[in-house]
């Protein structure tokens, strides 16, 4: 199902006459209004500081912070601030999923038992059964969202939430633990179960498992093989693993906003421990923003841009809301997001150090601004249609010509006789026809406003 925020953006390319070229920087107007929306926003949802970088390609053309990484020191954000990225984390697992794949170390279709004996993966009929990379990277094993060892991590939010003790601590399962309860789990959903359209069981175990089986595959610690594969050839230089600040290392303060009070409250420090893969890295919005450009380049390194595609069109990693793919991250005093659109080749990494942050009213604002800046422009020259179409593959061909100012078609103009063409839709003409069925022409352009492909009664012809 299309969600609101997508049923938005439809509306607006429909809704798009004149639009700039995508080359375009953002004028003052729509920077102006970016600005207030932001701190709207950060208000409304009690936000100690906000991030924003908006990319298009390989550029950086809106970035925003506002506010304090830290309330009591009074340290300000900036673009280079370091924050908790949380599940935004399984981005960099599932891209060293691909990497491995590429590098024929692993097949997609592995049982994850190969590497990680000690999981058992019985299923609902009380059965071992296997579960697949694949499974683990798009979220479809039916695994439980999280491992049994964490049961005493799950309570300690609870306790926090409903006590706010200053001496709880947030600490995930140690791997050994966590190596413990594989040999006990189950899934908690049927394999292959039916669901609606992107709905996934997500799962953070899945993918602490996921990370415990590409380390042994690649015989390397997995944090050091995503920092050397991915980030350093990326030059994520302030992008690693790590939940906790140092003196070395400062990673912004989380805070819970206490409405009854009227006041921020510290939130204690978390531990990713054996879900690292899972939630356990840091960032900062200039290093989400390098992250971004990557998904829309060619060169990019890290992997093949046949892999990119696959990673957004399947869902590996990405959360499918088209025509974006994106990742929330969220832990209490902390809200991420990284949101793309693949075709338009823009993105936007959202960084908080807030517990509660609606990012779908936030993506709706920006999306309303931003998108059709780059939106392809509607073809409205009739010349453009103008020209001989081809079948692909076939010896036919039919014109598309103007006479007096209006299309003609010869596609059995001997029976609809020389009746015009009239506009139906963003490059789309039709042909009024008989008995009440009419002929559609739907072409395909460049993106440069240039017409190359028509299809036409579902076959493909190609403009000479």
């Amino acid at each position: 199902m299309v969600n609101k925020f997508c049923q938005i953006v439809f509306a607006v390319f429909l809704l798009l006459g004149n639009v700039v070229s995508g080359q375009q920087i953002i004028n003052d107007s729509i920077r102006a209004q970016l600005e207030i929306g932001i701190k709207g926003f950060q208000e409304r949802f009690h936000a100690p500081s906000v991030v924003l970088a908006i990319v298009h390609k390989d550029n950086i053309i809106f970035s925003w912070a506002s506010g304090y990484t830290d309330l009591e020191n009074k340290t300000p954000a900036t673009i280079d601030s370091k924050y908790q990225i949380q599940s935004v984390s399984k981005l960099f697992t599932a891209i060293a999923t691909m990497q491995l794949l590429e590098k024929g170390v692993i097949g997609l279709d592995d049982d994850i038992r190969k590497y990680v004996p000690e999981f058992t993966g019985i299923n609902r009929g009380g059965r071992p059964s296997g579960t697949t990379f694949l499974e683990l990277s798009t979220h479809t094993s039916g695994l439980p969202r999280n491992s049994q060892a964490d049961i005493d991590f799950a309570k300690n939010v609870d306790l926090w939430m409903l006590t706010r003790n200053d001496s709880i601590s947030l600490r995930a399962a140690t791997k050994e633990d966590f190596l413990k309860s594989l040999r006990t789990v189950s899934r908690e959903y049927p394999e292959y179960e039916f669901l609606p359209p992107d709905t996934r069981q997500y799962s953070n175990m899945g993918y602490a498992l996921l990370g415990l089986a590409l380390e042994r595959a690649a015989k390397k610690d997995f944090q050091q093989l995503v920092v050397e594969a991915i980030c350093r050839p990326l030059k994520l230089s302030n992008t690693g693993y790590g939940t906790i600040s140092s003196k070395e290392n400062k990673i912004a303060q989380g805070y819970y906003y206490q409405s009854d009070a009227e006041k921020f409250v510290k939130t204690p420090n978390f531990y990713a421990n054996a879900i690292a893969p899972a939630g356990g890295m840091y960032s900062t919005a200039r290093d989400l923003a390098r992250f971004i450009s990557a998904q829309f380049s060619n060169t990019i390194g890290m992997l093949s841009a046949n892999s990119v595609r696959r990673m957004q069109t399947f869902g590996i990693g990405w959360q499918r809301s088209y025509p974006f793919v994106k990742h929330e991250g969220a832990m209490v005093g902390f809200r991420t997001e990284v949101v793309l659109h693949p075709k338009l080749e823009v993105g936007w990494v959202i960084l908080t150090n807030t517990t509660d942050f609606d990012f779908s009213r936030f993506n709706e604002y920006v999306s309303r601004l931003v998108l059709p800046i780059f939106a392809d422009k509607p073809v409205t020259d009739p010349g453009q249609f103008v020209g001989t179409y081809r079948l692909e593959g076939g010896g036919e061909s039919i014109q598309i010509y103007l006479k007096d100012g209006k299309l003609y078609s010869t596609y059995l103009e001997q029976i609809l006789q020389p009746e015009p063409l009239s506009f139906s839709g963003n490059n789309a003409l039709k042909s009024k026809g008989l008995n009440g069925h009419d002929v559609n022409y739907n072409f395909l352009s460049d993106g440069n406003s240039k017409i190359i492909i028509l299809n036409l009664n579902q076959l493909m012809w190609v403009k000479e």
